[in-house]
This record gives C-alpha cells, sequence and structure tokens, in this order.
C-alpha cells in the first residue's frame, strides 16, 4: 500500500510543475494574394519549446501590427507537437485589411523603418486533457532603406504558466 501511494504521488508531482509557454516569432512573410481592400499573406511563424517535455499546441491565433497599427489576423486549427527544448516552424494563412493602412501608409514608407509585431495566442493542451490559451507577443524592426535589414527580435510571452 505504502508503494502504490509513493508512485501516485511522485507522478502527482511531474504533471503538476508548471511549464514555460511557448514563444512564437516571425520568420517569413509572403504576399500570396491581393486585392483592392484585402491581402492575403502566407505567415512563417517559429514557435519554440523551452521545457525537458514535449508540448501539444492545437491551434493558434496571429495578429500582424505595423508601425503600432493593428492590419491583418490570421488562425490555423493544426495540432502539432513540440519537441522538448526545440522549434518548429510553421505557416498561416493571415488576411491584411488594406483600410487600416489607407491613412498611414505614407508616414510609413517615409519613415524608412517598419516596425512590426506579432500578438496573438497558442492553445497548449494540458497534461489532463484541457486545452489552455497562451498568449505571446513578438517585435521587431525592419530597415526599409535598403541597408542591412535587421530584425530585432524582443520576444515577450505574456506571464503565465501551465499545469
Amino acid at each position: 500500500m505504502l508503494l502504490v501511494l509513493a508512485v501516485v504521488v511522485a507522478s502527482g508531482c511531474v504533471s503538476t510543475e508548471p511549464l514555460e509557454p511557448p514563444g512564437v516569432t516571425l520568420v517569413d512573410l509572403d504576399i500570396i494574394d491581393a486585392t483592392l481592400f484585402e491581402s492575403t499573406l502566407d505567415v512563417a511563424v517559429r514557435i519554440s519549446n523551452d521545457n525537458p517535455e514535449p508540448l501539444v499546441i492545437d491551434g493558434a491565433v496571429v495578429k500582424l501590427q505595423l508601425n503600432g497599427i493593428k492590419v491583418g489576423k490570421g488562425a490555423s486549427d493544426e495540432r502539432l507537437e513540440l519537441p522538448r527544448l526545440g522549434s518548429v516552424v510553421r505557416r498561416i494563412e493571415l488576411h491584411m485589411n488594406h483600410l487600416a493602412l489607407a491613412t498611414r501608409i505614407k508616414g510609413i514608407i517615409e519613415g524608412k523603418v517598419l516596425n512590426y509585431g506579432v500578438t496573438g495566442k497558442v492553445y497548449v493542451v494540458r497534461p489532463s486533457g484541457s486545452v489552455r490559451g497562451m498568449s505571446f507577443e513578438s517585435q521587431g524592426q525592419l530597415d526599409l532603406r535598403g541597408e542591412a535589414a535587421q530584425a530585432d527580435a524582443l520576444d515577450a510571452i505574456s506571464p503565465g504558466t501551465i499545469d
């Protein structure tokens, strides 16, 4: 009886230890289709796992900001397993609203520097089988002057743990 109790307590400690939320950063962006009011983009994001055990992600929502203006949103219902202490790159279709940029595009072009932000949620499957949304935020800057483009990935994952 004591042996069974010890095994139950030990397994309970392992599964209740909080995990680090996954990190998400922008990797690539391609225009698939463009109309007068909207463009469809193929966005590649890197999802990383800093935990010593694999994580299961069951979908994600990604929002794109340019110079602080929310310009597009995309979602993926793909289920994937992140390897322990590793990362994967996944592509998400994102729809960008041209009306959100219409009055500010001149300032963006003249500014010669494009600040971008990627925010959203990834849905992590807990060991119990329930799903928890974890927010993420990644920011960077692109030099539009034709010089060496820089993308300072300043990742800021919102506080929180996964039980």
